[in-house]
């Protein structure tokens, strides 16, 4: 391998500290996995707050699956961890 494009390479990848770091800011969750920590029986709620452009923030990936960052949820309803 080249010494160049190895250089460049590791200059490009995260350290382990700034991954460290975020992995104390995002805990990614499914909607299902979401509304059963919440105590609701399915999640149906979560659909509805989604469609209305209320509810928690959200993320989605390529398939279209959603996921919310249970940090950030327990943020917005006041839940120290």
């Amino acid at each position: 391998m080249n010494i160049n494009i190895a250089a460049d390479l590791k200059a490009a990848c995260a350290s382990d500290a700034a991954l460290a770091s975020i992995s104390d800011r995002v805990l990614l969750v499914s909607s299902r996995q979401l509304a059963k920590i919440l105590g609701k029986k399915n999640d149906n709620s979560l659909r509805a707050a989604r469609s209305n452009g209320t509810g928690f923030k959200f993320y989605t990936d390529r398939s279209g699956n959603v996921y919310y960052n249970l940090i950030e949820v327990f943020k917005e309803i006041g839940v120290k961890l």
